[in-house]
């Protein structure tokens, strides 16, 4: 049987005589999330004093759980452990608190600052750009469409055109992903993320899904000089230098 390590999550405003389980499984869920090997990570109690859900760790994930953990706040950071970590120092605010999570009578491993965290002053910013994505909604009957795109990690993008870019884009519904270029408005949060309020699109072009190799070959077939060349690369420098 694996012999196990145990963390402690001391949230410092609960005590588990106050702390509704609702909340306490949103916790939970975020924590699970946050450290990972979901088979190994345990909730195995809600010590007293203040409200310390304590987590046993099977020993053959530890090592993967506490690099998890060392990542947080780092540019190595994977999506999903930022995310977690964020989320959980979200609640803590809304719920007035802040915690720990430390080795069971040991060292501290990450400071969760919660309600001690200052907030940033929320600011937007309106910027020309361009987004990529497949249109999956065209919907209204006003002058101005909301156009819905899907990026590329599956995000929804809010959008909207005049009715007859939304007639020309509802061709492309549920089809190839489309480039479009606009004004979009940016919202920085206070957790200093910026996220994607609306996007005015003033026009947009299909993006090409010639398979990378295809386009390879007609590179090699194309009729040039380059390929009479004794030194193609040197040549290529010698112009940049001209």
């Amino acid at each position: 049987m694996d012999t196990i390590t145990t963390f402690d999550f001391r949230i410092d405003a609960w005590k588990p005589d106050t702390l509704p389980m609702a909340r306490l499984a949103e916790y939970a869920a975020c924590l699970a999330k946050l450290m990972g090997s979901p088979e190994y990570v345990h909730l195995i109690k809600v010590r007293k004093g203040s409200a310390i859900p304590e987590i046993a760790v099977g020993n053959t994930a530890v090592s993967m759980v506490v690099k998890r953990l060392s990542l947080v706040n780092s540019p190595d950071a994977p999506e999903d452990v930022q995310t977690s970590f964020n989320k959980l120092n979200a609640y803590l605010r809304d719920d007035n608190a802040s915690a720990v999570l430390r080795y069971k009578n040991g060292a501290d491993i990450i400071v969760f600052p919660g309600c001690k965290m200052p907030l940033s002053k929320e600011i937007i910013v309106h910027e020309q750009g361009e987004l990529d994505g497949m249109v999956y909604k065209v919907g209204g009957t006003d002058s101005t469409v909301p156009i819905w795109l899907e990026g590329s990690n599956g995000e929804q993008l809010n959008c909207n055109a005049n009715r007859a870019i939304a007639k020309q884009l509802a061709q492309y519904l549920f089809g190839a992903p489309i480039r479009v270029f606009g004004s979009g408005k940016w919202r920085r949060t206070n957790e200093q993320h910026w996220k994607l309020a609306s996007f005015d699109i003033k026009s947009f072009e299909p993006l090409d899904q010639t398979p990378l190799t295809e386009i390879v070959a007609k590179l090699r077939g194309m009729d040039t000089e380059w390929a009479t060349l004794p030194d193609p690369q040197a040549e290529l420098l010698r112009l940049r230098e001209a």
